[in-house]
């Protein structure tokens, strides 16, 4: 009987641990990439963009194709103003919004390769559910450490937008980018502290619905 026993509390004990190896490695897996469901972005990020006056409308991890994949190693936000938002909050948020997610995402997700976050415009200026973005900044893993995201402000984004548009070639990939539409260029906020010189990406990045 008690031998029993002692194998009965045997195989307890290696069905407990093989669990527990089993839930880590389920962990470890999660860890290293985002969800690629919106609802899942959402409630990781929605609160974290809250105070801005915004909240997350598309949000997918999604492959080289564009689709929502979650073995995808690309994640992209799209984020919406709730309210009355100025040229001057549009531009104050290519760092502010930035720093949301920057350099957070990759380490928080080691497979992760690259991401980027739109600003888009107003409901009451443009309510399609796909508008082309007032602002966009991409980076890679790698683009993410270009920069000091503790101390950088818009100019030094423009800047290293430009040095790395042109250091890429025409079929390459960039590390990092800053886009800002053309109408928020020519305003006071922006010449303000980019120059009235100072160009980002030229044509507004191709937006998705991803399902």
């Amino acid at each position: 009987m008690r031998a029993r026993r002692l194998a009965t509390a045997l195989v307890l004990v290696v069905a407990f641990a093989a669990s527990g190896l089993l839930a880590t490695a389920a962990g470890a897996s999660d860890s290293v990439l985002p969800p690629s469901a919106r609802k899942n972005l959402v409630a990781i990020f929605n609160k974290k963009v809250k105070p801005f006056g915004l909240r997350i409308t598309r949000a997918a991890l999604v492959n080289p194709a564009q689709e929502r994949d979650a073995k995808g190693t690309h994640l992209a936000i799209y984020v919406e103003p709730t309210g009355e938002y100025t040229p001057q909050d549009y531009i104050d948020g290519t760092v502010d919004v930035s720093k949301v997610f920057l350099p957070y995402v990759f380490t928080r997700w080691k497979r992760l390769k690259s991401f980027d976050v739109c600003q888009e415009p107003r409901p009451a200026v443009d309510d399609r559910p796909t508008p082309a973005p007032e602002t966009q900044v991409y980076a890679t893993r790698a683009g993410s450490k270009l920069v000091d995201w503790k101390t950088v402000d818009v100019a030094t984004m423009i800047q290293t937008s430009r040095e790395q548009a042109a250091a890429t070639g025409t079929n390459g990939d960039v590390k990092f980018s800053l886009f800002v539409a053309k109408h928020l260029q020519i305003t006071p906020a922006y010449q303000e502290v980019a120059g009235t010189a100072a160009t980002t990406t030229p044509t507004s990045p191709t937006v998705h619905d991803y399902g």
